[in-house]
């Protein structure tokens, strides 16, 4: 029996078309992966393309934001620009310093931008005054104290800069009480410590003239003279705004007793009547120690100055009263700056005086240093009973 015979379609020949079929699903396979590939290679490049883009964005957009003159500025970028000072209102500020002994002085030194207020009230312009008497006074205190630095070895220099110091702070002090009175509407107490900060200045720049051998100095004594002018013209308008309150158009130069001008009569500080209580001297005083020459059972002090220490430091509301009896009293009596109210009393017109021996003639000596009680008085001094009455919280 014959054996089957294979079909020709599975033969083995690779003649046949069976055959050149069975290789053509491969090279489309190989065709495919190739494709792919490419798609692939050329999707990595187009990413590395649009990296590069963002790059170059991302940093031009850094350089500009460091560079602002680059890019136009908007108001999500930038803070709005602050507002310049207003101008100065020289027509009001010309009113008050009317009331002046150097009106253009005044005014050129409160006419910078921002140093008064726009439509200021009188008492604004008076604030604005003394803040620049006291700014002026703290570079004058560091001028002092480069002289200071720069005169070892010069005994009156070093001296007088020493003092000058010294008195200069007290001057700051009451300039910074001036200003807290004129707040309160204390205007009577402003002057009186405004006053003394002016004597205080005026004390340092006459001691600086008994020095002035070097420009440093002399330059210095020019800076003073300037100072002590802006401070009596702030103490110039107290006194106007005291007499004449918020008419500023009526404020004038300030007059003295020689112009025919007195101070009006204040409330009474007692309950005297007649001349007395109208000039404002208290009555009804009773001391609480006594000074006596020659001493006596009734006198517990020699000296003036003894019983000037035995006064409180506090006593800032009670007045501390000290009866000099009559004699002549040679002595310096200084009354410390922390004691207030402290009060002296004499037996009269000629009878009870307290006289020193220091003058600014001498070496490295100022009119501060030379007073012969505190820093008020330079010369021999009178006490009349209740004629005379000397409150060191006043200056």
């Amino acid at each position: 029996m014959d054996s089957p015979t294979l079909p020709h379609s599975i033969s083995a020949s690779s003649s046949t078309p069976f055959a050149s079929a069975a290789v053509k699903p491969h090279r489309n396979k190989l065709l495919s992966r190739n494709g792919i590939l490419i798609i692939i290679a050329a999707s990595c490049i187009l990413l590395l393309l649009i990296s590069l883009l963002i790059y170059a964005t991302v940093s031009k957009s850094s350089r500009n934001h460091h560079n602002p003159s680059h890019q136009t500025p908007t108001s999500d970028d930038h803070p709005p620009p602050e507002t310049p000072p207003s101008p100065p209102p020289i027509a009001q500020i010309r009113l008050a310093c009317n009331a002046t002994r150097f009106p253009d002085h005044c005014v050129a030194s409160l006419s910078k931008p921002g140093q008064v207020p726009p439509d200021p009230k009188p008492v604004q312009i008076i604030h604005s005054a003394i803040s620049v008497s006291y700014e002026n006074l703290k570079s004058g205190q560091s001028k002092i104290q480069s002289i200071l630095d720069s005169s070892a070895g010069n005994r009156n220099r070093t001296n007088i800069a020493t003092i000058c110091l010294e008195i200069l702070s007290y001057s700051q002090h009451r300039t910074e009480s001036t200003d807290i009175a004129v707040t309160s509407g204390d205007i009577k107490d402003a002057r009186a410590w405004m006053s003394a900060a002016l004597a205080y200045q005026f004390d340092c720049w006459s001691g600086l003239k008994t020095v002035n051998d070097t420009k440093q100095v002399v330059d210095t004594i020019t800076f003073f003279e300037g100072l002590v002018n802006l401070t009596g013209n702030a103490l110039s308008m107290m006194l106007s705004f005291d007499s004449f309150g918020d008419d500023v158009v009526s404020w004038i130069r300030p007059a003295t007793e020689r112009d025919g001008f007195w101070e009006k009569a204040g409330p009474s500080l007692g309950s005297g009547t007649g001349t007395e209580a109208s000039l404002g001297f208290p009555s009804g005083l009773t001391e609480d120690v006594t000074v006596c020459k020659n001493g006596g059972k009734d006198c517990k002090y020699k000296t003036v100055q003894e019983a000037v220490d035995s006064a409180p430091d506090t006593n800032r509301t009670v007045k501390f009263v000290i009866r000099i009896r009559e004699g002549v009293y040679e002595e310096t009596v200084r009354v410390p700056f922390e004691k207030k109210n402290v009060v002296f009393i004499g037996d009269g017109m000629g009878k009870t005086v307290i006289t020193g021996s220091l003058n600014v003639g001498q070496p490295g000596m100022t009119t501060f240093e030379s007073a012969t009680v505190g820093e008020f008085f330079s010369t021999s001094l009178n006490l009349s009973l209740i004629k005379f009455l000397f409150f060191s919280s006043v200056y």
